[in-house]
């Protein structure tokens, strides 16, 4: 049973997505939709959610399945889309991203980084973003970092710290920096 501060909360981040039943957003859980348009970020039914969720304002769309997991401390954030399957477990401090953030060039970097802090997030940077997909059943290890363009197939296990660069196949355990795999999972 929620309490009141819970309730105020949960409802609060409804708000800024679109939710199906029974999603609940614990009070680490922060959305942060700066393109104000609910349907660039999707969670599915019965989904428990403890992290941040974050879409820039010009771009950026996050789909999130049903009867998901999304630990404390773990960061989504979309310049371009992520689309994360159905019964996927994501453990604490986990940073998917699928864009760079920042642009690559030093002047540019620094011209981005202060048109930030004077004008908020704007799209005339080249970010670089690429699509990253999450298939079904997948596990993500806590500490796990999740790079751009990547494809993670159904039932993969993602192992704690690892550092994802390229594509996992489905049902394998991957682990260590860059991951690779070192196991199969059924």
């Amino acid at each position: 049973m929620m309490n009141l501060g819970e309730r105020i909360h949960n409802k609060i981040q409804k708000k800024h997505c679109i939710a199906g039943n029974n999603t609940m957003f614990y009070r680490q859980s922060h959305i942060n939709n700066m393109s104000h348009q609910r349907e660039n970020i999707i969670i599915g039914k019965n989904s428990h959610i403890r992290g941040e969720i974050l879409v820039y304002p010009y771009r950026g769309k996050i789909c999130i399945g049903d009867d998901c997991y999304i630990g404390e401390g773990t960061r989504i954030w979309s310049e371009m889309r992520i689309s994360i399957g159905n019964r996927v477990l994501i453990a604490h401090n986990v940073d998917i991203h699928d864009s760079n953030d920042h642009p690559m060039d030093k002047e540019e970097r620094h011209t981005h980084f202060m048109s930030i802090l004077r004008e908020g997030f704007l799209e005339k940077f080249d970010l670089r973003g690429r699509e990253i997909r999450i298939g079904d059943d997948v596990w993500i290890g806590f500490g796990v970092c999740i790079m751009k363009g990547v494809t993670i197939g159904d039932g993969a296990v993602i192992a704690a710290h690892a550092v994802v660069t390229k594509d996992v196949p489905a049902n394998v355990v991957v682990g260590g920096n860059p991951a690779k795999i070192i196991n199969h999972s059924e």
